[in-house]
Protein backbone atom coordinates (compact mmCIF):
# COMPACT_ATOMS: atom_id res chain seq x y z
CA UNK A 1 0.00 0.00 0.00
CA UNK A 2 1.25 3.42 -0.74
CA UNK A 3 2.09 5.53 2.06
CA UNK A 4 0.75 8.84 0.64
CA UNK A 5 -1.94 9.22 -1.45
CA UNK A 6 -2.93 12.79 -3.49
CA UNK A 7 -6.16 13.24 -5.07
CA UNK A 8 -7.12 16.18 -7.61
CA UNK A 9 -10.69 15.71 -7.33
CA UNK A 10 -11.66 18.54 -9.90
CA UNK A 11 -12.86 21.06 -10.38
CA UNK A 12 -14.68 20.44 -13.89
CA UNK A 13 -13.56 23.34 -16.78
CA UNK A 14 -10.45 24.87 -14.26
CA UNK A 15 -7.70 23.19 -16.83
CA UNK A 16 -7.99 18.97 -14.94
CA UNK A 17 -7.45 18.47 -18.68
CA UNK A 18 -4.22 19.87 -19.06
CA UNK A 19 -2.82 19.06 -15.97
CA UNK A 20 -3.89 15.13 -16.04
CA UNK A 21 -1.97 15.37 -19.61
CA UNK A 22 1.13 16.46 -17.74
CA UNK A 23 0.84 13.83 -15.66
CA UNK A 24 0.52 11.43 -17.89
CA UNK A 25 3.30 12.57 -20.15
CA UNK A 26 5.88 12.81 -17.09
CA UNK A 27 4.80 9.18 -15.17
CA UNK A 28 7.94 7.73 -15.92
CA UNK A 29 10.00 10.65 -14.59
CA UNK A 30 7.53 10.57 -11.17
CA UNK A 31 7.69 6.74 -10.96
CA UNK A 32 11.85 7.70 -10.41
CA UNK A 33 11.12 9.85 -8.22
CA UNK A 34 8.98 7.68 -6.08
CA UNK A 35 5.47 9.03 -6.93
CA UNK A 36 2.98 6.79 -9.33
CA UNK A 37 0.50 8.11 -11.21
CA UNK A 38 -1.62 4.65 -12.52
CA UNK A 39 -3.14 4.09 -15.72
CA UNK A 40 -6.33 2.89 -15.79
CA UNK A 41 -7.87 3.31 -18.94
CA UNK A 42 -7.09 6.82 -20.31
CA UNK A 43 -4.58 10.07 -19.13
CA UNK A 44 -6.34 10.64 -16.49
CA UNK A 45 -9.16 8.25 -14.02
CA UNK A 46 -12.32 8.80 -15.24
CA UNK A 47 -13.06 5.30 -15.81
CA UNK A 48 -12.03 4.35 -12.49
CA UNK A 49 -14.15 6.89 -10.50
CA UNK A 50 -17.58 5.67 -13.53
CA UNK A 51 -16.43 1.87 -11.95
CA UNK A 52 -16.68 3.62 -8.38
CA UNK A 53 -20.04 5.87 -8.97
CA UNK A 54 -21.51 2.55 -10.93
CA UNK A 55 -22.21 5.10 -13.91
CA UNK A 56 -21.71 4.87 -17.33
CA UNK A 57 -20.66 7.21 -19.99
CA UNK A 58 -22.68 8.74 -22.87
CA UNK A 59 -26.27 8.53 -23.92
CA UNK A 60 -27.94 5.38 -21.84
CA UNK A 61 -30.67 4.45 -24.04
CA UNK A 62 -28.37 5.03 -27.15
CA UNK A 63 -25.67 2.84 -26.50
CA UNK A 64 -23.97 4.40 -24.17
CA UNK A 65 -21.06 2.82 -22.20
CA UNK A 66 -21.93 0.25 -19.03
CA UNK A 67 -19.62 1.29 -16.13
CA UNK A 68 -16.90 -1.38 -16.27
CA UNK A 69 -17.22 -3.06 -12.46
CA UNK A 70 -13.52 -3.79 -12.49
CA UNK A 71 -12.03 -0.56 -13.07
CA UNK A 72 -12.00 1.04 -9.65
CA UNK A 73 -10.74 -2.46 -8.01
CA UNK A 74 -8.22 -1.83 -10.86
CA UNK A 75 -7.00 1.57 -9.71
CA UNK A 76 -7.15 0.17 -6.05
CA UNK A 77 -4.30 -2.54 -6.72
CA UNK A 78 -2.20 -0.22 -8.98
CA UNK A 79 -2.51 2.05 -5.41
CA UNK A 80 -1.80 -0.86 -3.31
CA UNK A 81 1.52 -1.45 -5.21
CA UNK A 82 2.65 2.03 -5.12
CA UNK A 83 6.06 2.13 -3.15
CA UNK A 84 5.86 5.44 -1.70
CA UNK A 85 3.38 8.11 -3.26
CA UNK A 86 -0.06 7.50 -5.37
CA UNK A 87 -1.96 10.28 -7.75
CA UNK A 88 -5.45 10.10 -8.42
CA UNK A 89 -6.68 12.12 -10.62
CA UNK A 90 -10.44 13.11 -11.72
CA UNK A 91 -12.71 16.11 -12.11
CA UNK A 92 -15.35 13.55 -11.62
CA UNK A 93 -14.71 13.00 -7.79
CA UNK A 94 -16.10 16.06 -7.21
CA UNK A 95 -19.43 14.54 -8.56
CA UNK A 96 -19.50 11.63 -5.42
CA UNK A 97 -22.41 11.36 -3.35
CA UNK A 98 -21.18 11.00 0.70
CA UNK A 99 -21.70 7.43 0.29
CA UNK A 100 -19.48 7.16 -2.57
CA UNK A 101 -16.78 9.74 -0.81
CA UNK A 102 -16.77 7.22 2.43
CA UNK A 103 -16.21 4.43 -0.07
CA UNK A 104 -13.71 5.88 -1.76
CA UNK A 105 -11.83 6.51 1.77
CA UNK A 106 -12.82 3.29 3.31
CA UNK A 107 -11.01 1.47 0.10
CA UNK A 108 -8.27 3.11 -0.47
CA UNK A 109 -7.41 3.85 3.65
CA UNK A 110 -3.77 5.90 3.49
CA UNK A 111 -3.24 7.84 6.55
CA UNK A 112 -1.22 10.30 4.59
CA UNK A 113 -3.80 11.70 2.38
CA UNK A 114 -4.71 15.03 0.84
CA UNK A 115 -7.01 16.07 -1.34
CA UNK A 116 -6.67 18.88 -3.98
CA UNK A 117 -9.32 21.41 -5.72
CA UNK A 118 -8.73 23.55 -8.34
CA UNK A 119 -10.94 26.37 -8.81
CA UNK A 120 -11.82 29.36 -11.08
CA UNK A 121 -14.54 32.06 -11.26
CA UNK A 122 -18.06 30.66 -11.69
CA UNK A 123 -18.36 32.91 -14.01
CA UNK A 124 -16.08 31.50 -16.73
CA UNK A 125 -16.94 28.12 -15.99
CA UNK A 126 -20.33 28.99 -17.44
CA UNK A 127 -19.82 29.43 -20.60
CA UNK A 128 -17.62 26.62 -20.66
CA UNK A 129 -19.43 24.01 -18.89
CA UNK A 130 -22.08 25.02 -22.01
CA UNK A 131 -20.09 24.22 -24.73
CA UNK A 132 -19.01 20.91 -22.90
CA UNK A 133 -22.47 20.13 -22.62
CA UNK A 134 -22.94 20.55 -26.61
CA UNK A 135 -20.07 17.84 -27.20
CA UNK A 136 -22.35 15.47 -25.13
CA UNK A 137 -25.02 15.76 -27.59
CA UNK A 138 -27.21 18.74 -25.97
CA UNK A 139 -29.23 20.71 -28.58
CA UNK A 140 -30.70 23.80 -26.50
CA UNK A 141 -29.30 27.28 -27.45
CA UNK A 142 -27.06 29.69 -25.26
CA UNK A 143 -29.73 31.52 -23.46
CA UNK A 144 -32.62 28.82 -22.88
CA UNK A 145 -29.40 26.87 -21.19
CA UNK A 146 -28.79 29.67 -19.08
CA UNK A 147 -32.24 29.91 -17.81
CA UNK A 148 -32.60 26.19 -16.85
CA UNK A 149 -29.67 26.81 -14.67
CA UNK A 150 -30.10 30.11 -13.32
CA UNK A 151 -33.88 30.85 -12.75
CA UNK A 152 -33.85 27.95 -10.03
CA UNK A 153 -29.74 27.76 -9.11
CA UNK A 154 -28.92 24.26 -7.66
CA UNK A 155 -31.59 22.88 -10.50
CA UNK A 156 -31.33 22.58 -14.04
CA UNK A 157 -34.00 20.31 -15.96
CA UNK A 158 -31.54 20.60 -19.01
CA UNK A 159 -28.19 19.54 -17.70
CA UNK A 160 -28.73 18.22 -14.16
CA UNK A 161 -25.12 17.45 -13.82
CA UNK A 162 -24.28 20.98 -14.15
CA UNK A 163 -24.99 21.58 -9.94
CA UNK A 164 -23.69 18.81 -8.71
CA UNK A 165 -20.54 19.57 -10.26
CA UNK A 166 -20.75 23.11 -9.62
CA UNK A 167 -22.19 23.89 -6.01
CA UNK A 168 -18.65 24.13 -4.76
CA UNK A 169 -18.82 25.00 -1.22
CA UNK A 170 -20.96 22.21 -0.45
CA UNK A 171 -18.31 19.67 -2.19
CA UNK A 172 -15.72 21.37 -0.68
CA UNK A 173 -17.79 20.85 2.66
CA UNK A 174 -18.78 16.66 1.64
CA UNK A 175 -14.82 15.78 1.07
CA UNK A 176 -13.49 17.77 4.46
CA UNK A 177 -16.56 16.17 6.18
CA UNK A 178 -14.59 12.62 5.67
CA UNK A 179 -10.86 13.74 5.48
CA UNK A 180 -11.24 16.66 7.60
CA UNK A 181 -10.60 20.15 6.71
CA UNK A 182 -6.99 20.40 7.17
CA UNK A 183 -6.56 17.71 4.25
CA UNK A 184 -8.68 19.63 1.59
CA UNK A 185 -6.77 22.36 0.18
CA UNK A 186 -7.85 24.66 -2.75
CA UNK A 187 -5.61 25.66 -5.65
CA UNK A 188 -7.20 29.29 -7.32
CA UNK A 189 -6.12 29.15 -10.69
CA UNK A 190 -5.10 32.12 -12.04
CA UNK A 191 -6.27 32.99 -15.47
CA UNK A 192 -3.84 35.67 -16.35
CA UNK A 193 -0.42 33.91 -14.42
CA UNK A 194 -0.98 30.18 -16.27
CA UNK A 195 1.97 28.85 -14.99
CA UNK A 196 0.53 29.29 -11.31
CA UNK A 197 -1.31 26.12 -11.07
CA UNK A 198 1.89 23.67 -12.36
CA UNK A 199 4.43 25.99 -9.65
CA UNK A 200 1.88 25.15 -6.58
CA UNK A 201 1.43 21.33 -7.71
CA UNK A 202 5.04 20.74 -8.09
CA UNK A 203 5.73 22.71 -4.48
CA UNK A 204 2.32 21.43 -2.54
CA UNK A 205 3.62 17.61 -3.81
CA UNK A 206 7.43 17.71 -3.54
CA UNK A 207 8.07 18.18 -7.10
CA UNK A 208 10.74 19.84 -9.02
CA UNK A 209 9.48 22.98 -10.18
CA UNK A 210 10.04 22.02 -14.09
CA UNK A 211 8.37 18.66 -13.75
CA UNK A 212 4.87 19.34 -14.66
CA UNK A 213 4.53 21.84 -17.29
CA UNK A 214 1.77 22.56 -19.77
CA UNK A 215 2.18 19.89 -22.66
CA UNK A 216 2.20 21.89 -25.99
CA UNK A 217 -0.74 21.22 -28.55
CA UNK A 218 -1.72 18.39 -26.74
CA UNK A 219 -5.88 18.15 -25.23
CA UNK A 220 -6.14 22.18 -25.21
CA UNK A 221 -9.60 21.87 -25.01
CA UNK A 222 -10.03 25.67 -26.21
CA UNK A 223 -13.14 27.46 -26.27
CA UNK A 224 -15.44 26.85 -29.41
CA UNK A 225 -15.88 29.94 -31.70
CA UNK A 226 -19.29 31.12 -32.33
CA UNK A 227 -19.12 29.44 -35.34
CA UNK A 228 -17.96 25.84 -33.84
CA UNK A 229 -21.26 26.49 -31.35
CA UNK A 230 -23.97 26.92 -34.47
CA UNK A 231 -21.93 24.08 -36.36
CA UNK A 232 -22.31 21.92 -32.99
CA UNK A 233 -25.69 22.61 -32.37
CA UNK A 234 -26.81 21.95 -35.87
CA UNK A 235 -25.23 18.67 -35.56
CA UNK A 236 -26.63 17.46 -32.41
CA UNK A 237 -30.12 19.02 -34.05
CA UNK A 238 -30.09 16.62 -36.77
CA UNK A 239 -28.39 13.48 -35.36
CA UNK A 240 -30.23 10.70 -35.84
CA UNK A 241 -32.21 8.90 -33.40
CA UNK A 242 -31.45 5.53 -34.77
CA UNK A 243 -27.07 6.06 -34.35
CA UNK A 244 -25.67 5.01 -31.49
CA UNK A 245 -23.67 7.12 -28.90
CA UNK A 246 -20.27 5.29 -29.42
CA UNK A 247 -21.11 6.35 -33.44
CA UNK A 248 -21.16 10.44 -32.35
CA UNK A 249 -18.23 9.86 -29.20
CA UNK A 250 -15.77 8.62 -32.34
CA UNK A 251 -16.59 10.85 -35.28
CA UNK A 252 -18.49 13.51 -33.59
CA UNK A 253 -16.98 14.30 -30.00
CA UNK A 254 -13.81 12.39 -30.10
CA UNK A 255 -13.25 13.78 -33.80
CA UNK A 256 -14.36 16.33 -35.61
CA UNK A 257 -14.89 18.45 -32.62
CA UNK A 258 -11.61 17.09 -30.31
CA UNK A 259 -9.70 17.36 -33.49
CA UNK A 260 -10.60 21.84 -33.79
CA UNK A 261 -10.27 22.47 -30.15
CA UNK A 262 -6.59 20.66 -30.52
CA UNK A 263 -5.55 21.27 -33.45
CA UNK A 264 -6.74 24.85 -34.87
CA UNK A 265 -6.50 28.03 -33.47
CA UNK A 266 -8.51 30.61 -34.36
CA UNK A 267 -7.98 33.97 -35.00
CA UNK A 268 -8.38 37.38 -32.62
CA UNK A 269 -11.40 38.86 -34.39
CA UNK A 270 -13.22 35.41 -34.72
CA UNK A 271 -16.71 35.46 -33.23
CA UNK A 272 -16.97 34.24 -29.95
CA UNK A 273 -20.12 33.34 -27.37
CA UNK A 274 -20.98 36.28 -25.47
CA UNK A 275 -23.05 36.06 -22.32
CA UNK A 276 -25.74 38.32 -21.82
CA UNK A 277 -26.22 40.83 -19.06
CA UNK A 278 -28.90 39.61 -16.55
CA UNK A 279 -26.98 36.17 -16.19
CA UNK A 280 -23.85 38.02 -15.81
CA UNK A 281 -25.40 39.56 -12.82
CA UNK A 282 -27.24 36.24 -11.71
CA UNK A 283 -23.67 34.36 -11.87
CA UNK A 284 -21.57 36.97 -10.08
CA UNK A 285 -24.46 37.06 -7.09
CA UNK A 286 -24.47 33.17 -6.79
CA UNK A 287 -20.70 33.06 -6.81
CA UNK A 288 -19.89 35.37 -4.09
CA UNK A 289 -21.95 34.04 -2.14
CA UNK A 290 -19.78 30.48 -2.76
CA UNK A 291 -16.74 31.95 -2.03
CA UNK A 292 -18.29 33.28 1.49
CA UNK A 293 -19.30 29.76 2.23
CA UNK A 294 -16.00 28.21 1.02
CA UNK A 295 -14.01 30.48 3.04
CA UNK A 296 -16.21 29.38 6.35
CA UNK A 297 -14.89 26.26 5.69
CA UNK A 298 -11.31 26.65 6.88
CA UNK A 299 -9.85 24.78 4.45
CA UNK A 300 -6.42 26.11 3.07
CA UNK A 301 -7.04 28.28 -0.37
CA UNK A 302 -3.93 28.90 -2.41
CA UNK A 303 -4.34 32.00 -5.04
CA UNK A 304 -7.04 35.24 -4.63
CA UNK A 305 -10.03 34.03 -4.07
CA UNK A 306 -11.63 37.59 -3.89
CA UNK A 307 -10.55 37.97 -7.14
CA UNK A 308 -12.97 36.03 -8.45
CA UNK A 309 -15.09 39.52 -8.33
CA UNK A 310 -12.87 40.93 -11.05
CA UNK A 311 -14.12 38.14 -13.24
CA UNK A 312 -14.55 38.92 -17.07
CA UNK A 313 -16.13 37.48 -20.14
CA UNK A 314 -17.44 38.76 -23.13
CA UNK A 315 -21.07 40.54 -22.75
CA UNK A 316 -24.02 40.56 -25.24
CA UNK A 317 -26.22 38.63 -27.10
CA UNK A 318 -25.14 35.96 -28.98
CA UNK A 319 -26.76 35.75 -32.56
CA UNK A 320 -25.62 32.51 -34.01
CA UNK A 321 -24.97 32.34 -37.25
CA UNK A 322 -27.06 30.66 -40.34
CA UNK A 323 -24.08 30.33 -42.62
CA UNK A 324 -20.24 29.26 -41.71
CA UNK A 325 -17.35 29.85 -43.13
CA UNK A 326 -16.02 26.93 -45.37
CA UNK A 327 -12.90 27.36 -43.51
CA UNK A 328 -14.70 25.87 -40.64
CA UNK A 329 -16.43 22.79 -41.85
CA UNK A 330 -13.62 21.96 -44.45
CA UNK A 331 -11.25 21.49 -41.08
CA UNK A 332 -13.97 19.96 -39.14
CA UNK A 333 -14.27 16.97 -42.32
CA UNK A 334 -10.45 16.47 -42.37
CA UNK A 335 -10.36 15.72 -38.91
CA UNK A 336 -10.90 11.77 -39.30
CA UNK A 337 -7.84 9.54 -39.02
CA UNK A 338 -7.05 6.01 -38.73
CA UNK A 339 -6.27 6.45 -34.96
CA UNK A 340 -10.94 6.58 -34.59
CA UNK A 341 -10.46 2.74 -35.51
CA UNK A 342 -8.99 2.01 -32.53
CA UNK A 343 -12.71 3.02 -30.77
CA UNK A 344 -14.42 0.71 -32.65
CA UNK A 345 -15.72 -2.70 -31.05
CA UNK A 346 -14.00 -5.57 -31.47
CA UNK A 347 -16.55 -7.85 -32.15
CA UNK A 348 -17.99 -5.11 -35.01
CA UNK A 349 -13.92 -5.21 -36.45
CA UNK A 350 -13.93 -8.55 -36.81
CA UNK A 351 -17.43 -8.75 -38.40
CA UNK A 352 -16.53 -6.15 -40.35
CA UNK A 353 -12.64 -8.06 -41.39
CA UNK A 354 -13.98 -11.27 -41.72
CA UNK A 355 -16.87 -9.85 -44.14
CA UNK A 356 -13.96 -8.57 -46.11
CA UNK A 357 -12.06 -11.35 -46.46
CA UNK A 358 -14.74 -13.58 -47.80
CA UNK A 359 -15.18 -11.32 -50.47
CA UNK A 360 -11.68 -11.15 -51.52
CA UNK A 361 -11.57 -14.51 -51.49
CA UNK A 362 -14.99 -14.86 -53.79
CA UNK A 363 -13.44 -12.83 -55.95
CA UNK A 364 -9.83 -14.97 -55.96
CA UNK A 365 -11.59 -17.80 -56.56
CA UNK A 366 -13.65 -16.46 -59.72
Amino acid sequence: MAKRLIVHAGFHKTGTTALQSSLYAVRDDLSRRGFEYPVVGGKAHHKAIYSLMERGWGWEDRGGNPHNPKKWPELIKKVDRAKSTAIISSEFLCELSDQQVSKFKHDLDIDETTVYFTLRPLLKIVPSAYQQHLKIGIRSDYEKWLHSILDEPGVSSITPSFWVRHQHAKVLARWAKYYDRERVKLVIVDEQNPDFMYKTINREWGLSESLLVPQQDKDSNRSLTLDEVALLRRVNRIYPKKRSWHDYETFIRQGAFKYLTNKVQPGEETARLLTPEWAVEKIRTISSESVADIKKLGIEIIGDIDSFTDAKIPVGQSVEPEVIPVEVAARALVAMDLRVVETFPTRWMIAKVWKMIKRDIKKWLK
